[in-house]
C-alpha cells in the first residue's frame, strides 16, 4: 500500500508541476505580449512628439494579435483586435501627418491631444479583453482534463485506502 500511495502522490506532484508549467507557458505566449503592447501604448500616450508616438504605436502593434476577438461569449467591436489594429494604423497615419506641422500651433496640439485620447481608449479596450484571453477554449479543455485526472487520482487513492483499512480490520 505504501509504495502505491507514494506513486500516486508523486503523480499528483507531477500533475501540479505540469499545471504550473502550462500556466507560465500560457502567460508568456498569450498575456505577456499584450502587456508589452500596453506598455508601449502607455509610452505612446505620454509621448510629446509625433515621431516618438508613432514609434511606440508601431512597437505595440507587433505584440498585439492581428485579428480575432477573445471575448467569445458576447464579442463587441471594442475588443476586436482587427479593429484595434486598424485604429492604431490610423493613429500612426495621423502622427505622420502632424509631424510636418509647426510644433506650437493649435493644429499640432489638437492632433496630439486627439491621438492621446485615442490611445487611452485603445488601452482600455485591450484591458477589457485581457481577462478573456485567459479563458480560451484550449485553456478550458486543458483545465477540464487536468481536473479529471486529479479527481481520478483521488478516487484511486480513496479506494486504495478503503481496501487497505478493510484488510487491516480483517487481520485484527
Amino acid at each position: 500500500m505504501a509504495s502505491s500511495y507514494k506513486a500516486i502522490m508523486a503523480g499528483v506532484v507531477v500533475l501540479i508541476m505540469v499545471a504550473i508549467g502550462m500556466g507560465i507557458y500560457g502567460y508568456g505566449n498569450t498575456i505577456y505580449p499584450v502587456d508589452l503592447a500596453l506598455g508601449n501604448l502607455a509610452r505612446a500616450e505620454s509621448a510629446q512628439d509625433p515621431e516618438d508616438l508613432a514609434k511606440y504605436v508601431i512597437a505595440a502593434k507587433r505584440y498585439l494579435p492581428d485579428k480575432g476577438n477573445p471575448v467569445w461569449s458576447f464579442p463587441t467591436p471594442r475588443t476586436d483586435f482587427g479593429l484595434i489594429q486598424q485604429e492604431l494604423d490610423r493613429v500612426v497615419s495621423r502622427a505622420n501627418a502632424i509631424a510636418n506641422v509647426e510644433p506650437h500651433s493649435s493644429a499640432y496640439n489638437t492632433g496630439m491631444d486627439d491621438m492621446h485620447v485615442t490611445l487611452d481608449a485603445m488601452q482600455e479596450n485591450i484591458i477589457e479583453a485581457l481577462p478573456y484571453m485567459y479563458v480560451s477554449t484550449t485553456n478550458m479543455m486543458f483545465s477540464v482534463v487536468w481536473i479529471a485526472v486529479i479527481m481520478g487520482l483521488f478516487a484511486v487513492m480513496r479506494r486504495g485506502r478503503a481496501k487497505y483499512r478493510g484488510e487491516e480490520y480483517e487481520s485484527q
